[in-house]
């Protein structure tokens, strides 16, 4: 006896219209991808990338359930016309326009671009499928002509794809030779010829120029600072906030290289292909619409067909539409300036520009001592506590983001010059030694940038709130002094790169430390009644004398006989006899920050961008441009 799971009524809707179901949801995952696909670079949060995510991967999956279904599709009698296994055999070449039509994401992730080859053997797979299917199908009527201009847009879309993903990583690596850049940009002669009144379209070939000598992304990249040589390339003649922007398009160019299809789109040969593209899904949408009114008037899935067809041509044209609007586009409106109508376009798009998000301007916030004192056991916590979820779950909970200050940008760059006067162009090796130094307090501090810099990052940044707090309580609250502000704000940004991008410090203790110290301070606490918010904690370690943990089972080998507490209180209690305190621990912060985004991979910089980028990256764009790879020491 047959027993069925699912009920006569559904399965036999399922039978009949199965195969239209999945053709629609897979349509609506590529609306979703076209919609939301880039605007993670710019859109911080879990639920953004959790959209595009599973929107990408179910792409694929129902790019094969269809297929699968289409397979079985039987051999077609000429003699014998079936309209409804006509109309289905064209879903294969349609399926293929799906698969490559959204131009605002060919990969997730950066691993993603490694599998080049892979999306090559797939390419091939799913063409010589699509193929068989036509066919098989084939009855020499004018709908089998239709599957023609179909499949040929839908091979140029799906090889857009495969294109963009086999040319991010594989071109040729290496330094970049200065004539090179010159062939490829024309710049000093770019600059000259650029509009009058349209200032932020200079910033754009700026950054354009930059990341072209640069492409850090490359695998095996080499390079070599190139001001010498090319002295125009400098941007330290501009103010901060245009560096900033600067450094914006130029992680966003990273970005499209990586995860989108912008470089193969605005070349000759792009432009030719989206054409072709365009002009062979408007033709195929014409000629059935014709033939619908003839053959498939009474025929709902002929409509349906023809509402695909018209979604897949409105889908194409607003991604025409949304062409000029781009950093790509008007680099290429640059390079082709002589043409009319390029400067008027150009000062339309140069006043637009200066507003396009490129990242998410925010800044990530994780204070130690607050997570500490507001954590509370969570409902379910038996459930969130496989793999470690409750914990993950909990910093979330306690993370802030805020907008990056524009006084913040100011002490970046003002900082960080200071720093290239001292290191020169040598990697960066220093966590604090060259700001100390400029304050002739290395002596004294050195002890607490030379330990591990999971450590050093921990005992600073509950320093930091000791110096904060330490203060008038009401100034505290209500303080204007822009370094207070600016040094707590980079201390909780550090915090939040230890507790929640541990990867991006380089360092493989940085769990096992941000555990530690999150088990002395809650201990300190659990010993301190009526403890209600981070001035009290930061009261207590300020004044009070620390006695050395007594408890054993909690030490690991990675912080056995350190006691954080101690070292805290120790470089507080020097920090707080100098005046000039909070310039000191800015700039300690920058240089930690600076060291951070140098010595952590391009692979995890190219992740970040995608998750709405970040401080530390535009850190590492800067640093990179300064930076001998080869640098040998005197």
């Amino acid at each position: 006896m047959h027993v069925s799971l699912v009920p006569g009524e559904l399965k036999s809707l399922w039978d009949q219209w199965g195969l239209e179901i999945l053709v629609l949801f897979s349509f609506i995952l590529q609306l979703i991808l076209t919609a939301y696909g880039s605007r993670r670079k710019d859109i911080p949060g879990i639920w953004i990338r959790l959209t595009v995510w599973s929107s990408y991967l179910l792409s694929a999956s129902f790019a094969r359930i269809i297929l699968g279904k289409l397979t079985v599709i039987p051999e077609s009698d000429p003699a014998e016309r079936n309209i409804r296994r006509e109309l289905k055999a064209l879903y294969a070449p349609l399926l293929l326009v799906q698969i490559g039509n959204p131009d605002a994401i060919t990969a997730y992730s950066i691993e993603d671009n490694r599998l080049g080859v892979r999306q090559l053997i797939g390419f091939v797979f799913q063409v010589a499928i699509v193929t068989w299917i036509i066919i098989k199908s084939w009855t020499h009527s004018w709908l089998s002509y239709l599957y023609l201009p179909l499949f040929v847009s839908g091979l140029i879309k799906y090889g857009e794809m495969v294109w963009a993903l086999k040319s991010s990583l594989s071109k040729r690596s290496g330094i970049i030779t200065v004539e090179e850049i010159d062939r490829e940009t024309s710049m000093p002669a770019l600059f000259r010829m650029l509009p009058h009144n349209v200032p932020y379209i200079e910033l754009i070939l700026m950054a354009y120029y930059r990341f072209f000598s640069l492409k850090p992304h490359r695998e095996n990249s080499l390079y070599l600072p190139l001001y010498e040589s090319l002295p125009h390339m400098s941007i330290e003649a501009y103010e901060p906030e245009e560096i900033f922007q600067i450094t914006d398009a130029e992680l966003s160019f990273m970005y499209d290289v990586l995860y989108t299809k912008a470089p193969i789109i605005y070349t000759k040969q792009g432009c030719l292909l989206r054409a072709v593209s365009f002009f062979n899904l408007v033709l195929t949408l014409w000629g059935f619409s014709i033939m619908s009114q003839h053959e498939f008037v009474h025929h709902w899935k002929g409509w349906f067909m023809v509402g695909m067809l018209a979604g897949a041509v409105l889908l194409e044209a607003y991604q025409i539409a949304q062409l000029p609007f781009s950093d790509w586009a008007i680099i290429q409106l640059i390079k082709h300036r002589n043409l009319p109508l390029v400067t008027p376009c150009l000062r339309i798009l140069g006043h637009r520009a200066s507003t396009w998000k490129r990242w998410s301007n925010i800044l990530p916030q994780f204070n130690l001592m607050s997570f500490c004192i507001h954590d509370k056991p969570l409902k379910c916590s038996k459930i969130l506590r496989f793999r470690s979820f409750d914990k993950a779950f909990k910093k979330h909970q306690h993370r802030a983001r805020l907008n990056l200050p524009q006084e913040l940008k100011v002490l970046m760059v003002q900082e960080m010059k200071f720093i290239d006067t001292d290191r020169g162009q040598k990697p960066f090796n220093q966590r604090g030694e060259w700001s100390l130094g400029r304050y002739n307090c290395l002596s004294e501090f050195k002890w607490s940038v030379k330990r591990d810099f999971d450590k050093s990052i921990t005992i600073w940044h509950i320093a930091t709130d000791i110096c904060y707090y330490s203060d008038d309580s009401d100034q505290s609250k209500t303080t204007t002094d822009s370094k207070t502000q600016m040094g707590k704000l980079l201390s909780n940004y550090m915090m939040y790169l230890l507790a929640m991008r541990p990867q991006m410090l380089s360092m493989a203790t940085a769990t096992i430390i941000f555990g530690y110290a999150y088990g002395k301070l809650k201990d300190l606490m659990q010993k301190e009644q009526l403890i209600k918010d981070e001035g009290e904690v930061c009261r207590i370690l300020r004044m009070e004398s620390l006695h050395s943990a007594s408890e054993r089972s909690s030490e690991t080998v990675v912080t056995l006989k350190w006691n954080m507490l101690k070292d805290a209180q120790r470089l507080a209690r020097n920090l707080l006899k100098r005046e000039d305190r909070w310039n000191i621990i800015c700039s300690v912060w920058v240089e930690m920050l600076c060291y951070a985004a140098a010595n952590c991979s391009a692979d995890e910089h190219s992740e970040q961008i995608r998750r709405g980028g970040g401080l530390i990256t535009h850190a590492w764009i800067l640093l990179l441009h300064k930076t001998d790879k080869y640098h040998i020491s005197d």
